[in-house]
C-alpha cells in the first residue's frame, strides 16, 4: 500500500482486502484529480475485457464515473499477483474498488450485483489461468492501447505489480468506514 500510496498518479493497484472474516479482490486507482463528491455519489460503471490476440491476452477494466472521466487500465493474467486477484475475484464473485484522489480522500465501492458482473472475467477464466503473456507483449499492448484507448479516457499505470505474492500477514492496512 505505501508504494501504491507514492507511485505517481495516474495509476492503478491490485490487491485482497479482508472484510468479515473474507477475503476479496480489490482494484484500487489513483486518477491524479480529485473525483468531485457529487460524482463519486453517483457510482461508476466497471467494465472489463480481454485486449490481444491468439498469441497474448490482457485484462482490460475500464471505470466510467458518469459526466466525468472513463479510466482504463491493463493487467497482465501471467503476472502471480494478477492471478490470484483475478481468481479470488471470480471465486468470490465479489470485490471491492478504491479511489484515493489527489486530496487523499478515498472512496471505496463494493460490488453488489453478483456474479453476473463478472461474467466476462469468469468465461475467460480458463485462457487467464493459462496466459503466457511476456512483459514485453504486455508493454506492447499497453503501447498500442494508448494510441487509441476503447473506451477514450486516460491509461492508467499498472503500479505494484513486481510482487510476487501477497503476504496478508504482514502487508495490512486497516481502513475504517467514516
Amino acid at each position: 500500500m505505501r508504494e501504491f500510496i507514492s507511485a505517481e498518479a495516474p495509476c492503478f493497484a491490485l490487491g485482497l482486502v479482508e472484510e468479515g472474516m473474507r477475503w476479496y479482490g480489490f482494484v484500487a486507482l489513483r486518477p491524479g484529480k480529485a473525483i468531485p463528491r457529487e460524482v463519486s455519489d453517483l457510482g461508476f460503471r466497471f467494465g472489463h475485457s480481454l485486449f490481444g490476440n491468439e498469441n497474448f491476452e490482457v485484462v482490460h477494466f475500464g471505470f466510467e464515473f458518469y459526466g466525468f472521466e472513463t479510466y482504463n487500465a491493463l493487467v497482465n493474467p501471467n503476472n502471480p499477483l494478477a492471478r490470484a486477484v483475478l481468481m479470488t475475484m471470480v471465486e468470490s464473485g465479489d470485490y471491492f474498488f478504491f479511489a484515493l484522489d489527489s486530496n487523499k480522500r478515498v472512496t471505496a465501492f463494493r460490488s453488489e450485483i453478483g456474479h453476473d458482473n463478472l461474467i466476462m472475467l469468469k468465461n475467460n477464466l480458463a485462457r487467464i489461468q493459462a496466459s503466457t503473456t511476456t512483459e514485453a507483449q504486455y508493454n506492447r499492448a499497453v503501447a498500442s492501447f494508448t494510441k487509441n484507448p476503447e473506451p477514450p479516457g486516460p491509461l492508467l499505470r499498472w503500479v505494484c505489480r513486481e510482487d510476487e505474492y501477497l503476504d496478508l500477514a504482514t502487508d495490512r492496512l486497516q481502513l475504517t468506514p467514516a
